[in-house]
């Protein structure tokens, strides 16, 4: 039995999940989805309207889960350990969460069969998907549903095989950055809604004559439609703003030193020849294949050139180290390094002092600030190996602790722990790992080092302590950028992609999404 207490918004949401039984929950980040989800599971189970729910998380979120169910409902709990802490979690034969090795996950899942709750991680599509296909449940919820936005991963399109009558799809962020993102996720809540693929293409979509997306059409319709099976409330709607700490976000922009500023002129004259190059060869560069995070190294010719340029540029703007851990990597492995900075860093007599970091500096500035304050303070990059470099700098403001994708799923639960219940522990350091699903209301200040490229990745960072459960009336985001680069101008693109967003998920606004090539060949042009 549920035992928590929802606010008005969040009983709305309930009744509307136990109506539908299909549908996407929308709520933005920090409203309360867990709970709403766990009071309507509680209720169906409580009915005999279904007996067993599989709840697919980030890996991260796996004890986060738990935990909430153990605190939100009656049902008897018991204590697990994690590097050296106590989580509540509720009893095996209640709730199993698949964590382990194979040999562990195999008998969770063979135990798992008679359980109310099952919680894995998206991972289990791929690596358990036999046992997951073997459980005889009567509801699916995908927290965190942008997993399975892009048509042709194989995560996606083996979890549209699964359809129990009981389908819940959780993201307060359901488009991203385009709203094919949506079409794919409601393919799975419900194909009904958006109709088949040809007819949304037609309807929504604007291309060329090579079949690139010009821009977007007919958003208001898109968001009446997706209405029907979608559910939405803003941290800014006023029945759910009182409950939320109020968000001031602030941009601080950071100078570059003469040495550095001609490095990074050095790498855009590069780009721009590679962009010339690319123009040659009568191709579009697939700026959304950038934003979606896929590695420049793996483009092909010209467009990988543009890619891996544009990568280097970010790194160096970041820490000097960066571009050259990336081409020290390469001339090791060629895994994980990149051939252009191996290249770039092999040519060049005058780099900068790799332990000069403008924007290393800036955040040391503003951290000891926050610090002195007595507050509590996450700071999100897009690369791991930055972390060290963070890490190093940081500790004299206090012990931090790491959060990244590396870690075993019990090591995200200490990290998050140690964070929240050290007093001596005064900075949560992560990449985009913990930009899902994490609740941080213990700090009052988020700092985005960088700016992902993503705008429904940065949505998703910027609230993971605007949170119902803060100790704050006003919390802050405050986001580095340096000043005259490619960062003002990825930072430009991401309202344009808000609005887009807004459009299609609010019904307010207007967007469309253009290649954005005009904007980058301005800037470089300018820059040189």
């Amino acid at each position: 039995m549920f035992t928590g207490t929802l606010h008005p918004y969040q009983r709305e949401g309930v009744d509307r999940i136990l109506s539908d039984r299909n549908i996407l929950v929308a709520y933005s980040m920090g409203t309360g989805k867990t709970i709403m989800t766990i009071a309507a599971l509680e209720e169906m189970l409580g009915r005999g309207e279904i007996h067993c729910s599989v709840i697919l998380v980030p890996s991260a979120l796996k004890w986060q889960w738990a935990q909430a169910i153990a605190a939100f409902t009656d049902a008897p709990d018991r204590t697990v350990r994690a590097r050296g802490l106590n989580l509540t979690v509720p009893a095996e034969d209640v709730c199993v969460v698949v964590d382990g090795p194979p040999a562990k996950r195999r008998r969770q899942w063979e135990q798992a069969q008679h359980t109310d709750y099952i919680i894995a991680s998206y991972g289990a599509v791929l690596h358990d998907w036999k046992y997951l296909c073997a459980v005889w449940a009567d509801a699916l919820i995908l927290d965190e549903a942008t997993a399975i936005k892009n048509f042709a991963a194989k995560t996606t399109k083996r979890i549209k095989k699964l359809k129990p009558p009981v389908r819940i799809g959780l993201t307060g962020t359901p488009v991203e950055n385009r709203p094919e993102e949506v079409f794919s996720i409601m393919e799975w809540v419900n194909e009904k809604i958006l109709g088949r693929w040809d007819h949304f293409d037609r309807s929504f979509i604007n291309r060329n004559w090579f079949g690139g997306v010009l821009s977007y059409k007919n958003l208001g319709l898109l968001h009446r439609n997706l209405a029907r099976a979608m559910i939405r409330k803003s941290r800014l709607d006023p029945e759910v703003a009182k409950y939320l700490p109020a968000v001031t976000e602030t941009t601080h922009t950071v100078q570059l030193d003469k040495t550095t500023r001609a490095i990074y002129k050095a790498i855009l004259g590069d780009l721009q020849a590679a962009m010339e190059e690319l123009a040659e060869t009568g191709q579009e560069l697939d700026i959304a294949a950038y934003y979606a995070g896929i590695r420049p190294e793996t483009g092909f010719g010209a467009q990988g050139r543009v890619m891996a340029r544009m990568q280097a540029a970010r790194l160096l703007l970041d820490h000097p180290q960066l571009l050259m851990d990336s081409a020290v990597a390469y001339h090791e492995t060629k895994a994980e390094g990149s051939e252009y900075a191996a290249q770039f860093a092999a040519g060049r007599t005058d780099l900068p002092d790799l332990h000069h970091a403008p924007k290393l500096a800036a955040l040391d500035d503003l951290v000891a600030t926050m610090v002195g304050e007595g507050a509590k303070v996450a700071i999100f990059t897009d690369y791991r190996k930055l972390l060290p470099y963070l890490a190093e700098r940081m500790e004299k403001h206090g012990e931090p602790v790491l959060f990244h994708g590396k870690l075993t799923s019990g090591e995200k639960a200490a990290a998050l722990a140690k964070f929240k219940t050290d007093p001596d522990c005064p900075v949560f350091l992560s990449t985009n790992a913990g930009g899902y699903g994490l609740d941080l209301p213990e700090a009052q200040y988020l700092i985005n080092f960088d700016l992902p490229y993503s705008n429904g990745l940065l949505a998703q960072r910027n609230t993971r302590h605007v949170r119902a459960s803060s100790q704050f009336d006003h919390v802050h985001v405050v986001n580095l950028v340096v000043e005259d680069s490619i960062e003002e101008r990825a930072q430009a693109t991401l309202r344009l992609r808000q609005s887009l967003s807004q459009a299609v998920v609010d019904g307010c606004g207007a967007g469309s999404l253009d290649m954005d090539v005009e904007s980058l060949a301005e800037h470089i042009e300018n820059a040189g």
